[in-house]
């Protein structure tokens, strides 16, 4: 029980965020060790009653963190640079 209310918990703590860009600016909130053990517990809880895998929020932020910069410097669909000076 305390299981399922911990993570009825965390669910509420990032549906709160409106935007990708919200969890990006908070991830030394989000993935500090207390939430990761958090959301591992309730992953672990999840995984096990439903079968379902669900990726730590923390690697995907990285993994969004990663893509964007890439973009970034290759000149993709949100650079603004045209190459006409």
């Amino acid at each position: 029980m305390k299981i399922k209310a911990l993570f009825i918990a965390v669910s509420v703590l990032l549906a709160g965020c409106t935007s990708v860009e919200d969890v990006i600016a908070a991830k030394g909130v989000y993935c500090s060790g207390l939430y990761k053990g958090v959301r591992a517990v309730g992953r672990g809880a999840l995984s096990a009653t439903t079968g379902v895998v669900v990726e730590d929020v923390c690697d995907q932020i990285d993994d969004i963190v990663a893509k964007e910069a890439s973009e970034d410097s290759d000149g993709g669909p949100d650079s603004n640079d045209s190459g006409d000076n």
